[in-house]
């Protein structure tokens, strides 16, 4: 079976990943983090916004 980019993967590469990981950095965004780094918590709610979630179990389902 051949593999699909899906929709989701397609918008995250106009995502400026090496901008946005300076930005963590200047930051200290992930100082201290215990379970969801930045990157993994903004990953979570563009996937939200985009998938039209009213709540955070809806988006964990959707992302599963």
């Amino acid at each position: 079976m051949r593999h699909h980019n899906s929709v989701f993967h397609q918008v995250l590469k106009h995502v400026p990943w090496g901008e946005f990981n300076r930005l963590v950095d200047e930051h200290k965004a992930d100082h201290r983090v215990r379970r969801l780094t930045t990157k993994t918590q903004f990953l979570a709610l563009l996937f939200g916004q985009l998938a039209g979630a009213q709540s955070l179990r809806e988006i964990e389902t959707g992302l599963m």
